[in-house]
């Protein structure tokens, strides 16, 4: 989804805005905006009146502080280690200061690296001048994402529209009641400097020129000023005899950046690129490498950013508690259907259970039960023979006992038990050859097969002798 950004350029005597729509691939202005300055400076007042006369809806607000409000300086440090920079930088601005550091906002932005050392842009304002332009804005209800260094971001125009990186550039913003020069090489800042006169101010147009050569010159050491290429830009660049006294000072002719294409902006507004660069670099701010400081640090920190990702996470917790919520009462609601098909279940097994033993009484276990008395009933069906025509019956074996053990030895029988395919007989008789008679006529039966005799010894009175018999039932096809 794209979302609106719109950069305020508060100083001087016109409040102007740039509205840029940015997307994940690109940006893109979509226009200028400007209104005059009431006497008194009442801000919100100011805002309200371009809001309203321009139909203005935007996302997000940043803006930057005037220079005279901010104190910066390039500091080269011998280290690049950011935990190092953040507990450094503030105590080499330190010195600068006419009040107490607890009393200021401090930010950097690392403008490079040479070697092990760190060049970096500190920029220090009074915690009351942030104070007071948030307010100022708040009574408009704005509240800006970031608050830059209005001197700083312009130079994000001249990054964009640069043609010759190798070479020096000069980065000139003429309003009319401030002037900051900037010096570039490559695509590193290696000074920058706030004056405090203006084109506009009346009969400074000349000093304003002696004040940039001199500043020129301070930042490009011993290297002349002539190969240095000098962009210019702001609401004064194009006051007549700007440029002639320019070219005069400095030897080239100054260049125009509503000339040039700035990625973004659309040809129909290029004309007004100078005149709008500082609310345009706010804008731009956000790129690649795009110069940039923040001073809503601290007490001041932006938590617009954070609340809406609080307000987001919030969300996706309520909609992740309501699913939970959800798929807990669908695992309730599929256990109690389950619970009841199981209960119909039972009820159907225990309504079979009693029509099959209706003489149970006490039931625990229907499985188990009707498992015990399957056995039970089976166990009866061997003992008897089962019902099936082939199968041998009880009284066929007692007849078939009968026959096989001879007329002439008397046998005592104490044990006929029938356990699935075998017969087993304990009993005595008065000798030994007694058994081994009874064991040849039961082998001699078609009924039996593999008959054995087992623990066959004398009786503790020794008047008799005890035996055990083992017989194998024989098949219906081996009979």
């Amino acid at each position: 989804m794209p979302n609106r950004t719109l950069a305020l350029a508060i100083g001087g005597a016109t409040l102007r805005a740039v509205l840029v729509e940015s997307t994940l691939r690109a940006q893109r202005v979509l226009g200028f905006y400007a209104v005059p300055r009431t006497p008194g400076g009442d801000l919100a007042a100011d805002l309200r009146a371009l809001a309203a006369a321009h139909d203005l809806h935007w996302d997000a607000v940043v803006s930057a502080l005037p220079a005279e409000l901010v104190t910066h300086r390039i500091l080269t440090l011998p280290f690049h280690d950011r935990k190092r920079l953040d507990r450094t930088v503030p105590f080499e601005l330190e010195s600068h200061l006419p009040f107490d550091l607890d009393d200021a906002v401090v930010d950097y932005q690392l403008l490079g690296t040479d070697g092990e050392a760190a060049v970096v842009l500190a920029a220090l304002a009074p915690k009351a001048a942030v104070r007071d332009h948030l307010a100022a804005l708040a009574a408009a209800g704005v509240d800006p994402r970031a608050v830059d260094l209005a001197s700083l971001a312009g130079l994000n125009v001249a990054r964009a529209c640069r043609t010759d990186r190798d070479r020096a550039t000069a980065f000139l913003t003429l309003d009319g009641d401030r002037t900051t020069v900037a010096l570039l090489r490559g695509n590193r800042l290696v000074g920058l400097r706030a004056l405090s006169g203006g084109v506009g101010t009346n009969g400074s147009l000349s000093a304003v020129v002696r004040d940039i050569r001199w500043s020129l010159l301070a930042l490009t050491g011993d290297v002349p000023l002539d190969p240095l290429a000098v962009w210019v830009c702001g609401d004064a660049a194009q006051t007549p005899g700007v440029a002639a006294a320019l070219e005069g000072a400095l030897g080239s002719a100054p260049l125009g950046i509503e000339t040039l294409p700035v990625a973004g902006v659309p040809v129909t507004l290029r004309h007004d690129q100078a005149a709008f660069a500082t609310a345009l670099g706010l804008a731009l701010r956000d790129g690649d490498n795009a110069f940039g400081i923040d001073f809503r640090r601290g007490e001041f920190a932006y938590h617009r950013e954070r609340e809406a990702l609080w307000r987001g996470l919030a969300r996706v917790g309520i909609l992740a508690l309501v699913a939970v919520a959800l798929m807990v009462t669908s695992f309730v609601l599929e256990g109690r259907r389950l619970e009841a098909r199981r209960q119909a279940l039972r009820a159907e097994i225990r309504t079979l259970f009693t029509a099959a033993l209706p003489q149970v009484r006490t039931i625990v276990n229907e499985k188990a039960q009707l498992g015990t008395e399957i056995a039970a009933l089976e166990k009866q069906r061997r003992i008897y023979g089962g019902l099936a025509p082939s199968a041998p019956r009880a009284i066929d074996l007692l007849l078939a006992l009968t026959d096989g053990v001879p007329a002439d030895v008397a046998l005592d029988l104490e044990e006929l038990a029938l356990d699935g395919e075998t017969l087993r007989i304990r009993g005595s008789t008065r000798a030994y050859e007694g058994v081994e008679s009874v064991k040849r006529g039961l082998a001699a039966r078609p009924e039996f097969r593999d008959v054995q005799a087992k623990d066959v010894r004398a009786s503790v009175d020794g008047q008799r002798v005890d035996f055990r018999l083992g017989l194998t039932l024989a098949a219906g096809d081996e009979r």
